[in-house]
């Protein structure tokens, strides 16, 4: 979820535990940041592309590694606010923390909540991961906090209803496109395996719905301004495990890749050099068309490998939103199967 949402959160949080604490300006804020927290491990995006998507959402958003984030941030209030005890200090930035990781959980990314005991990753995708209509009616309530003080606690705690009752209805949107997905697929004589449905920009409006046939995936959505029609498809080849592994015995980058992706896809093209094999998830693909206009083709957590004539792996390119890295092979040989992975595009 966006850092707006995450510090709307804690100041709801801090508004609604104000009274249990001493007098100070310096509550609020400080729930705020303890809600924000757990995403100072953005800076793992300094040490590239494996790392960022091996740890981003990793340690410090688990239940464990936040509530060591929570207790030294309490630790060290506690030297500069001595009336505030230690313990309701570190319940409180834990509860922010936690809303942050509920928060992260609502969205189709996932979030190592279980870390380090699992590195499974949680998503109870019901809410995009920009929501405009869910941090509006936070902010709102939270302006209306501060400009009613004798109903600051009442307000606070409906802020904190909205943050838990949106997802909820958003999950129920959810298990209702599913449903009536399948239907429409039926309809059209289409026999699909798994069918999975994630919100899209402005949800619970629009949805995405991925079906897998075979080896593809086929990629609609659903807009419930107009539920007897799904949008129109896109058939997308799936990206092989065994072929990403086989790249990643030259770059690590590509095993890390098939641990991270939900459902990866791969375009092959041939060059002057050799080919390309360009791996995408259909996790970060829109439906809505408005998202098309505003991002283009773009499609963060694009990896793309350049093959020599021989299938070896030259050089790899990872591309995020804004940004992008080369990515060398190992020295030495480039390990067996490239070529074959090669064959198979």
């Amino acid at each position: 979820m966006d850092p707006v949402t995450h510090i709307a959160a804690g100041v709801l949080i801090g508004q609604a535990a104000k009274d249990k604490f001493p007098a100070g300006r310096a509550l609020v804020p400080l729930a705020a940041f303890a809600a924000w927290m757990p995403d100072v491990d953005n800076v793992v995006g300094l040490f590239g592309a494996e790392a960022y998507m091996r740890y981003h959402r990793g340690y410090t958003h688990s239940l464990l590694g936040g509530a060591l984030l929570a207790w030294l941030l309490a630790i060290v209030v506690h030297r500069f606010w001595r009336a505030a005890k230690t313990g309701r200090l570190f319940t409180l930035f834990y509860l922010g923390v936690l809303s942050h990781l509920f928060l992260d959980c609502i969205t189709s990314y996932g979030t190592g909540v279980f870390l380090p005991f699992s590195d499974a990753r949680i998503s109870f995708a019901s809410v995009f991961i920009i929501d405009p209509v869910y941090t509006l009616a936070l902010l709102a309530l939270i302006a209306a906090s501060f400009l009613r003080p004798a109903s600051r606690k009442a307000f606070a705690v409906a802020g904190l209803a909205v943050m838990l009752a949106w997802p909820a209805l958003g999950y129920g949107v959810r298990v209702f496109v599913g449903k009536r997905a399948g239907e429409l697929l039926a309809a059209q004589g289409q026999h699909v395996g798994a069918l999975h449905v994630q919100p899209d920009a402005f949800a619970p409006l629009w949805w995405k719905v991925v079906a897998e046939e075979g080896d593809d995936y086929v990629m609609t959505g659903l807009n419930l301004a107009h539920p007897d029609a799904l949008l129109p498809e896109r058939r997308f080849q799936k990206a092989g495990r065994d072929e990403l592994e086989a790249l990643g015995r030259a770059a690590p980058v590509f095993s890390q890749y098939v641990w991270f992706t939900d459902f990866p896809v791969k375009t092959a093209a041939s060059t002057p050099d050799g080919a390309t094999l360009t791996f995408q998830d259909l996790r970060f693909m829109a439906v809505n068309p408005l998202v098309a206009k505003v991002r283009g083709d773009i499609v963060p957590f694009t990896l793309t490998a350049y093959l020599d004539p021989t299938g070896h792996l030259v050089r790899a390119l990872f591309s995020q939103v804004g940004k992008a890295e080369v990515i060398l092979p190992r020295p030495g040989p480039s390990g067996p199967g490239l070529a074959q992975a090669a064959g198979r595009s």
